[in-house]
């Protein structure tokens, strides 16, 4: 079985992916905030808009693995938000992507498909009801030395995981797992994670250039198939896998949809 480094990463992606809306709203927003930044030197403005909403994608994007993620987050230690949300993977590939179900009752509602191309630098947000797409430059949002940076492992200064092996073992979704506990004592922050290490599927290639990445460590391998993660001794979020498909083959040919998005 190939090893695999899959922490804590796709926890922390969902935060992201449930932050952005649907439809057209990312392109709009992006245009007044830098209308407004840009608006001595309108010309800069729209070469800097024009690269960022014109990133490179793929032909077609196969993903033969899915899973299904349920986040609970809590506030004082209670419930507060539960979601769901479906990811997909490509074991050989840079990429992977998540769908999310915009429910706003004040915009039409939009079922949106997140591809994170790393090869080409690109996030790529489908309308699926639209049939439309826009694929966004991430290097236009980053420094020249954040650019250089990118998928370099942080595990000095202020990101320390000390990850130690429990003992306690489970089953879940059918694989046996094992608990890891990671604690960062900088930020007082605790992690509990149940990794199933025999899953025949390698999915590493998806993360490895992650921003969330630094939270790995090659002390794990396996799949993290639930965690529990908590700041000064009180829970902070929750995620389980609740659904796990290794022969999924879900496909997108990007053919199939318009460039731009209302």
């Amino acid at each position: 079985m190939k090893k695999l480094v899959f922490t804590i990463v796709l926890a922390a992606i969902c935060n992201t992916i449930y932050a952005q809306p649907g439809s057209g709203y990312a392109r709009r927003a992006i245009e007044k905030k830098y209308e407004n930044e840009h608006a001595a030197d309108k010309q800069k403005g729209m070469d800097w808009l024009n690269s960022a909403m014109n990133g490179k994608t793929e032909d077609e994007y196969k993903f033969p693995i899915s899973l299904r993620m349920r986040i609970t987050s809590y506030k004082d230690g209670e419930p507060k938000d539960e979601n769901e949300i479906d990811y997909y993977l490509n074991g050989n590939e840079k990429y992977f992507a998540a769908r999310m179900d915009d429910k706003n009752a004040k915009r039409k509602r939009s079922v949106m498909f997140m591809i994170y191309d790393y090869d080409n630098n690109s996030t790529v947000m489908i309308d699926e009801n639209e049939k439309t797409y826009m694929a966004m430059n991430i290097n236009a949002f980053m420094s020249a030395e954040a650019q250089a940076n990118r998928g370099k492992q942080q595990t000095d200064g202020k990101y320390k995981n000390d990850c130690k092996k429990t003992g306690k073992t489970k089953t879940i979704e059918g694989y046996s797992c094992e608990e890891y506990v990671c604690i960062d004592e900088d930020r007082n922050r605790r992690s509990e994670i149940w990794i199933a290490g025999k899953l025949p599927i390698d999915i590493s290639q998806s993360f490895m250039r992650s921003p969330y990445a630094y939270m790995g460590t090659n002390k794990m391998a396996g799949m993290m198939m639930e965690g529990s993660f908590y700041k000064n001794d009180q829970i902070e979020s929750k995620m389980q896998v609740v659904n796990l498909n290794q022969t999924a083959n879900y496909n997108v040919k990007m053919s199939d949809y318009k460039q731009g998005m209302r």
